[in-house]
Parts: C-alpha cells; sequence; structure tokens
C-alpha cells in the first residue's frame, strides 16, 4: 500500500496558544470535551482569524474533537458591510458572500493541516439558512425578542458595546442604527446556531465572548429556543507566543 502522504504544514510568522476564556453553562467546563463534535464560528474580516490565530484554535479542536464543522459567517456579515460601510443590500450580500469564499480558499489549508485528528468540514451561514430548521427558529427568536423585554435588552446591550467600540464620530442615530441591526445580525446568526445544534454539533468553540449567548446556555432567558438553551458555548482566547 502507497504511503498517505501527509498535507503540507503551513508556516507562520508569530505563533499564538488557544486557552479557555469561558465555558458556558459553567456545568460543562469539566465534561464538554466528552462530545466529539463542535463547530467553530468563524467571523469575516475579524483580526482573531488570521492563518497563525485559525491554526492555534484548529489545533486546541483537534486535541479535543474528531468532527468539527466550520461555520462561515458570510451571508449575515452582510448586515455588517450595511451598517458601517453604507453598502446597499445587493451590494453588501454579494461582497459578504465573495469574502466567505475567499475565507474558506485560504484557510483550507490550514485547516488540512490536522486532518489526521479531526475532520474539518465547511458549511455557510448563507446555507445553512436555506434549511428549512432556519426559518422556524429565526421566526421564534424575532417573537422572543420583540415580547420578552430581559431578551431584547441583552441582544441591545451587545450591540452597543460592539458599536460603541467602532463607531467614533457617528452621530447618536446613526448609533441606533447600527444597534438596531446589529440585533437583526444576531437574531439570523442564532436561529443559525439553533439548527447547527439541533443536527448534531452541541459544542460551540469562538474566540471572544456572546454576552447574550452564554446567558441562554446559563438559563437567563428561558423562552429562548431549548437548542440555544442547550448549546455549549466555550469561548477561546488566543495568547502570543
Amino acid at each position: 500500500m502507497e504511503p498517505r502522504e501527509e498535507p503540507a504544514k503551513p508556516v507562520f510568522g508569530r505563533r499564538y496558544k488557544a486557552e479557555i476564556g469561558s465555558v458556558s453553562p459553567t456545568t460543562s467546563r469539566d465534561t464538554f470535551e466528552d462530545h466529539d463534535t463542535c463547530f467553530l464560528g468563524v467571523s469575516l474580516e475579524n483580526s482573531n482569524f488570521k492563518p497563525a490565530k485559525v491554526d492555534a484554535m484548529a489545533k486546541w479542536i483537534s486535541r479535543r474533537f474528531s468532527q468539527c464543522t466550520v461555520l462561515i459567517g458570510d451571508s449575515i456579515h452582510r448586515i455588517t458591510l450595511e451598517s458601517t460601510r453604507s453598502m446597499p443590500p445587493r451590494a453588501a450580500l454579494d461582497d459578504a458572500l465573495r469574502l466567505g469564499r475567499e475565507f474558506v480558499e485560504s484557510r483550507q489549508p490550514v485547516f488540512e493541516s490536522f486532518r489526521d485528528r479531526t475532520k474539518f468540514t465547511f458549511v455557510t451561514c448563507s446555507e445553512v439558512q436555506s434549511w428549512g430548521l432556519y426559518g422556524d427558529y429565526h421566526e421564534r427568536l424575532r417573537q422572543h425578542y420583540d415580547q420578552d423585554a430581559a431578551f431584547r435588552g441583552s441582544v441591545e446591550a451587545f450591540g452597543r458595546d460592539y458599536h460603541g467600540k467602532r463607531s467614533e464620530g457617528v452621530s447618536a442615530q446613526e448609533l441606533d442604527h447600527r444597534i438596531r441591526k446589529s440585533s437583526e445580525y444576531f437574531l439570523e446568526e442564532f436561529a443559525i446556531f439553533a439548527c447547527l445544534q439541533r443536527t448534531g454539533s452541541p459544542v460551540m468553540v469562538y474566540p471572544g465572548s456572546f454576552s447574550t449567548l452564554s446567558e441562554i446556555a446559563q438559563g437567563k432567558h428561558p423562552g429562548a429556543p431549548e437548542e440555544l438553551r442547550d448549546l455549549i458555548v466555550v469561548s477561546l482566547h488566543l495568547k502570543g507566543r
């Protein structure tokens, strides 16, 4: 039998190490590794997804899970482009989908270098949003947002914190507009996460915090879909070395 040719290991400059920042719910801190499958959320045009940092996260995942779905945030990124760059909706979507394709093409070799340990597969948010499950989850989350003040306040606070650091010099009216668009983003994103949890990915890995999602996992928003309440959220910290 011919020996299998191993993929070439990408070469980086600065190296990073991925460490656990937090786990929600906290009761899953010592048990989340009992699962074989996870999904890694990818935010486009985010510095946490440079090749060297992706390498660190892939290495961390490969030591704990045999399968991982890499979720590319393409279609939802259109909302960011619309709100922060004033792009028309159609142009924003086209650009977001292009950025998603480019991410897969450029980062796939990084994930491939760990294929002897973990099977990494790619799925885009645009694909998940075409699933029959998605529409139901999204509608339920929209209704919960409209009807539950605590949930709505949490989602808006997350958006306010995000844009408060990135909207220097904009008017109060424009800031409010960006926060509303962020709420749309999060509701779409959470519906996508619910779909992945429902279809066999019980653990979400992300290099950063998801305050509202962590609150749901901790039982603070009982009206949220069960799939989000059952999701285990692992926030990673990337440390340069």
